[in-house]
This record gives structure tokens, C-alpha cells and sequence, in this order.
């Protein structure tokens, strides 16, 4: 996760809750030998370089930028206004629901066995 570019996204609403752009710039590093350096009068060495091993990606650059809602209280109200009051008052919809409709079939019933016990 620390080299890769993230977006986690809440699936009711499509608000992106965290957002990560990892970028890192390399540049291969040469030793002298293994240069390939050629001046105007022939082959050149560069002596500063004796010492070096190469590396084929030495890292120049390492950019990170990202977002996160938990930084931002404004974010986090428009969620929870956004998501958490409707699926509550959804949930609380579905229960009142269940128990007219239980209600309604325990009527029925109770209509049903009063008007064949009458008889």
C-alpha cells in the first residue's frame, strides 16, 4: 500500500473516503566503467564516478498527496446526513412495516375465526 494509488469509496453514497497518489521518480546511476560517455576527441572517463556502483533506479523524487474525510468535521456531517439518517430511518420504516403488516394478518385472523365461530 505504501507504493500504490488508492481511492476507497462508500458504496451507498459514491463519497470517496480516502484518496492516495503515490508517484516516485528514479534515475538510473552509472559507474564510469559502465557509462557510456563519448566525448568530440574519443572516449571520455569521469572520474567522479569511480567509486559509485550502479544502480539501475536510484530514487529522485517520492510524491504522496492523499485525502482523507477524517480530516474534515464538514465532510464527516455530510456523510452522516448523507448516509446514516436515511438508513436509519429506513431501518425504523422496515420494523413499523413488519408490525402493521403483523398486526393487519393477526386482525384478519382474529375477523375470520369470530365470523366462522358465530355461525
Amino acid at each position: 500500500e505504501a507504493h500504490r494509488t488508492f481511492m476507497n469509496v462508500e458504496p451507498n453514497t459514491g463519497m470517496t473516503l480516502r484518496l492516495h497518489s503515490r508517484v516516485q521518480l528514479n534515475t538510473p546511476v552509472y559507474n564510469s566503467q559502465d557509462l557510456p560517455v563519448t566525448g568530440l576527441y574519443g572516449p571520455t572517463v569521469v572520474t567522479v564516478l569511480n567509486n559509485i556502483a550502479t544502480v539501475p533506479a536510484f530514487p529522485i523524487l517520492w510524491i504522496d498527496e492523499g485525502a482523507d474525510i477524517d480530516s474534515d468535521p464538514e465532510m464527516v456531517k455530510k456523510l452522516k446526513k448523507q448516509l446514516v439518517t436515511p438508513l436509519n430511518i429506513l431501518n425504523i420504516g422496515k420494523w413499523t412495516a413488519i408490525g402493521v403488516g403483523m398486526a393487519i394478518f393477526a386482525l384478519g385472523g382474529a375477523m375470520t375465526f369470530i365470523k366462522t365461530c358465530g355461525k
